[in-house]
């Protein structure tokens, strides 16, 4: 699916379950003292993320298959916060005074966990942030908080993995010019974002435990978006042209428009090698022609796995176990793993 199709199509996704309060199976509990029905609130930071968008299409998907294993409705309803925490605050308000059981968050500021657990705590609301780590001081305030994503400097080192395995089978692609110097460039997501700037620093850093010698032509944030992750990229190709031998991104979007860049510049593909994350379909289809290097999967599957698993089971009134990758900490860490 393009793109532009699944961002029309989890548009109408987000609107239909707005309006449609989730799942329509008839319950089939007439045990007062049981769960009849389990009502979970999704908050989204930003729809516009392409993986988000992906994420979002799996949980509504999830849910619906779980409800069919279960013997009792389950509602789910999104809401997309468009970047902003102060709306991201005011649909948990919303959510919590409609007596949703559970809230699954992908919080736009997670300097700001704290609010939102001490709201889930004074209505009694678990909190299962996702995507986007809080503070650790935010996560242990309140014994109902968990978190589903992955490990940051685990999908940075294994860019810098991928580059280095394929750095040894052809050096001379790559170092185009013979310099014994890595020419590159790098796009971030947001500034300051915790995830972005731990990718960076782990990808780099494992690059120079190697010995890689490298020269950083350029550095941008991009906000995690093809069409930014293109801007940058044209810009890049104006100031240094085809000297450019390696981009690292920090998620496939961004990488994906670096591509689109190099298709207008008549750049050939696979000339600049290109490494991204995420592990997104259009982004294995371009590693498959030639037009990546590779990426690094962040695993959408096993995390919403995971997210259905915990809100279910604290919608129940049960405390979450045999939840994989989970730790003492309410933490689950889903593993990376490179694709190329």
């Amino acid at each position: 699916m393009g793109r532009s199709k699944m961002i029309i199509g989890i548009s109408c996704l987000l609107a239909s379950l707005t309006l449609n309060s989730g799942c329509q199976i008839q319950d089939k509990n007439t045990d007062k003292n049981k769960n009849t029905e389990i009502r979970v609130g999704v908050l989204l930071y930003n729809m516009d993320d392409l993986f988000i968008s992906v994420m979002t299409q799996k949980l509504d998907e999830g849910f619906r298959e779980q409800e069919k294993k279960e013997d009792f409705k389950i509602t789910v309803n999104f809401s997309d916060a468009k970047g902003s925490q102060t709306l991201q605050n005011s649909q948990i308000d919303k959510f919590i005074d409609q007596d949703y059981d559970v809230l699954c968050v992908d919080i736009v500021d997670r300097t700001d966990a704290a609010e939102i657990v001490d709201k889930g705590e004074r209505a009694d609301v678990p909190i299962v942030f996702f995507n986007r780590e809080p503070v650790s001081a935010d996560m242990k305030r309140w014994d109902k908080t968990y978190y589903v994503g992955t490990d940051s400097e685990e999908g940075g080192r294994q860019q810098g993995e991928l580059f280095l395995e394929e750095y040894k089978k052809d050096k001379e692609s790559i170092d185009r010019n013979g310099d014994g110097i890595i020419q590159y460039v790098i796009l971030e997501g947001e500034p300051g974002h915790q995830d972005s700037m731990i990718r960076t620093e782990s990808c780099l850093k494992t690059l120079k435990s190697a010995g890689i010698q490298l020269e950083r032509l350029g550095t941008a944030c991009a906000n995690w978006t093809r069409t930014q992750g293109k801007e940058k990229m044209e810009g890049w190709l104006q100031g240094f042209g085809d000297t450019i031998e390696i981009l690292f991104s920090n998620n496939d979007a961004m990488a994906l428009g670096a591509l689109d860049a190099m298709e207008e510049n008549d750049i050939p593909f696979g000339q600049i090698k290109v490494i991204g994350l995420d592990g997104m379909e259009e982004a294995v289809t371009a590693i498959q022609e030639g037009k990546m290097l590779g990426t690094v999967l962040n695993d959408a599957d096993a995390q919403v796995k995971s997210i259905i698993e915990i809100a279910i089971s604290l919608g129940k009134k049960e405390t979450p176990t045999d939840i994989d990758y989970m730790d003492s900490h309410h933490t689950v860490r889903v593993p990376h793993r490179i694709i190329k």
